[in-house]
């Protein structure tokens, strides 16, 4: 207690060199002692140079790819209509009429060399749909079941023909296509 009779909080130690009067020591103490003072930034001297040269600002120099073309500006809009055309025929190749169907649904009216593509993959599609149902019936599956092999075969060939074609802007015809979609 204090002369006042009121008691005094206690008082945590403090850290050995903390507040305390910095005294000079002969040798260095870890994490108490004055920071080490940054010397100013010499350059190495290179070997044959009296002096060293000066030193330049470094300037990054313009990136340029010369093996791409300039890059044009994006337009929006700019499909390439023979992208759906390859796609429509080898998802048609390996999933029958369905993908053919939506593709000549929302592909209708946009181009009308696309338009007829896509009119003459579903007629094909569904011609190879017919081939595969009949190859059910006993006796004759087997018959319809070759056909439906070589229908196959020839939906490959003109995945890989027709989008040549379209290119070139000419039609492609399918080999025994019948007209079921005008």
């Amino acid at each position: 207690m204090t002369e006042n009779n009121s008691p005094t909080p206690p008082v945590e130690p403090t850290p050995p060199g903390y507040n305390a009067p910095e005294t000079p020591t002969s040798y260095p103490q870890p994490g108490y002692g004055q920071p080490a003072q940054e010397q100013p930034y010499q350059q190495a001297p290179q070997p044959g140079y009296n002096q060293p040269a000066a030193q330049q600002p470094y300037q990054q120099a313009p990136q340029q790819n010369y093996s791409q073309p300039a890059q044009q500006p994006y337009q929006q809009g700019a499909v390439d209509p023979a992208g759906n055309v390859v796609l429509n025929y080898w998802l048609s190749v390996f999933f029958s009429w369905i993908p053919a169907l939506i593709f000549f649904l929302t592909e209708k009216g946009k181009n009308g060399l696309s338009d007829e593509y896509h009119k003459a993959n579903l007629n094909f599609s569904i011609l190879r749909g017919i081939a595969g149902v009949l190859t059910f019936i006993p006796y004759l599956g087997f018959v319809f079941g070759i056909i439906g092999l070589g229908l196959f075969i020839i939906h490959i060939i003109a995945a890989v023909e027709a989008p040549k074609k379209f290119r070139n802007g000419e039609v492609y015809k399918f080999p025994f296509n019948v007209q079921i979609i005008k």
